[in-house]
């Protein structure tokens, strides 16, 4: 079935569906305010021609000369009748028009703000399955074009009110002229059927190709070191400009349809007077009321070529209206649904019970039946190769995701069962994808707590060895760090992380290689910091590196998704362990 941009703008529209009647009453008001404008002409005509119009031609021209009897032989009187009804237009048009922007910038401002709501409350797995360029695009160029289109709609409900409101005019001029120039404009519409559907063809390409060129320039900024170590810059500069050649093909042809539209619909329409004089000159049609109905005709060439060039600009942009909608529609993505069971505290041992996970249904299990007792405030190691499970266990625990088959418990209740907010609150994390936020140095350590105050916020940063480097900085802890923290090397931002993982003093603390990327006087203050804060909350250590091991009460070898070994780093030393070949094949010391 064939999408229908209009069907979309109007549920955009629904929270002001109020403004739909205003901007029909305005439309008509302002129209009809011209119509009898351009009608008050055929007595004026007849008043400089001194011609007696004893039968007049229709009910309109009728009223026109009824109204010129009343106001008298004064053309004065008409003139002055003419010019407040083109005064009464143009505010009434204004008004339109204010009205009309004012909706639309608030519809815009919306649409943006429920996409970044929708980014931020669907599951994981749909942001696993979608690129960061094609969601920006749709956030940031899509919701433009689909406010351009908001504006193509108003324009052509104005339009569509003054072309009823001219009709109506014509009919009761002359029903017989009107009817030879509906007959006329049949191939008009016809055109414009068949150019709507070119560019809804070519709106689709061009929404495609641009999204492409969005995700090539984001892989272009955050690959840039690589690229410049690798002297890639050529290369990927011209496999920019190849996908920006296309853009500019697409971008050409759907906007030529729009821009040479008019021009179109304009040479089409000249069979029309052509077809109109010839038939009122065989007929015994008045002269001011011919020369009233062809200037009313001229005068509806207008909204009828911003009818038709509303209606090829819904057509371009339906594609992108499309991503928008597609974006916004919650009948299709995963959600994970909030309990209700508020969360004080984690008072008891962690159980994972026969807990099986896969990130899509055709894929490997990433978990198989596993089965764990997480002692409270105890620490705990989990070790594997790459793609042995580590990360989805934590990613289940953070509740990411929820488990395919099996059950987390906490507290003794399902994990499902508790409010996310609150259960999330007393998880802190920090790692190798502990991302920083654009901002200072101190509002990125209390971003858990955004109520922290300098002397916690100092605290933990000391905590995470991380005072020392911040107070040599001129700004201190008000240093803007610029987006992802980019300024900083990649053990400062590390050890930052920690710091803001530590200020939200959790019942648990997970740290995935949190020292992978800090010099060994760092990591002995680090490993300090956590031997400190064993027995006070569950934490649990991601690690690689035997060295990480030291600090775990207990060690938890992963492998292929599943528990394989566990128990504590003296009992997993011994000579025939799976870890202690983990680490030789490795390279490292047992």
């Amino acid at each position: 079935m064939r999408f229908s941009p209009t069907s979309s703008l109007l549920r955009f529209i629904r929270p002001y569906w109020w403004i739909l009647p205003i901007l029909v009453v305005l439309g008509i008001t302002a129209s009809l305010a011209e119509g009898l404008g351009i009608g008050l002409i055929i007595p004026i005509i007849d008043l400089l021609l001194g011609v007696e119009q004893t039968e007049p031609t229709g009910p309109f021209a009728s009223a026109m000369q009824h109204f010129a009897s009343v106001l008298g032989d004064q053309k004065i009187y008409l003139v002055l009748a003419i010019l407040l009804l083109v005064m009464l237009k143009t505010f009434f048009l204004c008004l339109e028009a204010i009205v009309a922007t004012n909706i639309n910038g608030r519809i815009t401002r919306d649409l943006r703000v429920a996409i970044c709501r929708q980014l931020l409350e669907v599951g994981m797995a749909f942001h696993c399955r979608s690129t960061q360029g094609h969601l920006m695009n749709t956030q940031d160029f899509q919701t433009h074009r689909t406010s351009e289109a908001l504006t193509a709609l108003s324009v052509l409900i104005s339009s569509a009110c003054t072309v009823l409101v001219f009709s109506l005019i014509l009919f009761l001029l002359s029903w017989k002229l009107t009817l030879i120039a509906l007959i006329s404009a049949v191939p008009a519409t016809l055109l414009v059927r068949a150019l709507s559907n070119r560019a809804h063809t070519n709106g689709d390409r061009f929404v495609r190709q641009h999204s492409a060129l969005v995700s090539r320039m984001l892989e272009v900024l955050n690959g840039m070191r690589t690229i410049r170590l690798f002297n890639q810059e050529e290369a990927e500069a011209y496999r920019f400009a190849v996908i920006a050649d296309k853009v500019r093909h697409s971008f050409v042809r759907a906007e030529t349809l729009v821009q040479i539209m008019p021009a179109l619909v304009e040479l089409i329409y000249v069979p029309i007077f052509i077809a109109v004089v010839f038939y009122a000159l065989s007929t015994e049609i008045g002269f001011s009321v011919l020369m009233v109905f062809l200037l009313l005709l001229y005068r509806l060439q207008n909204p009828l070529k911003k009818l038709d060039a509303s209606r090829v600009t819904l057509s371009t942009y339906a594609s992108g209206i499309a991503e928008v909608d597609k974006l916004l529609d919650r009948s299709d993505k995963p959600y994970l649904t909030s309990g209700r069971r508020q969360m004080d505290g984690v008072n008891a041992d962690i159980y994972f019970a026969n807990v099986s996970f896969r990130y899509h249904p055709h894929e490997f299990p990433a978990l198989q039946n596993v089965s764990l007792r997480i002692s409270r405030n105890t620490v705990y190691a989990i070790v594997g190769e790459s793609g042995a499970g580590k990360s989805t266990l934590i990613n289940l625990l953070c509740r990411f995701y929820d488990p395919s088959n099996g059950k987390i418990l906490i507290n003794g209740i399902d994990l499902k069962d508790l409010n996310l907010h609150s259960w999330r609150q007393r998880i802190a994390f920090s790692g190798q994808d502990a991302e920083l936020m654009a901002g200072t140095i101190a509002s990125n350590i209390a971003y858990g707590r955004p109520d922290a105050g300098m002397e916690a916020i100092r605290k933990a940063a000391r905590l995470a060895n991380v005072a020392d480097f911040i107070e040599t900085l001129s700004e201190g802890y008000n240093t803007e760090l610029g987006m992802r923290g980019m300024r900083l090397s990649g053990g400062q931002r590390q050890r930052i992380a920690l710091a803001r993982a530590l200020l939200c003093k959790p019942d648990i603390l997970i740290l995935d290689e949190a020292t992978n990327a800090v010099d060994t006087v760092t990591e002995q203050a680090i490993h300090e910091a956590i031997e400190g804060l064993a027995g006070m909350m569950t934490i649990l250590i991601i690690a690689h590196r035997m060295d990480a091991l030291r600090c775990a009460e207990q060690v938890i070898v992963l492998d292929k998704g599943r528990i394989i070994e566990q128990g504590t780093p003296a009992e997993l030393a011994r000579a025939d362990s799976i870890l202690t070949h983990h680490y030789r094949a490795a390279g490292s010391e047992c």
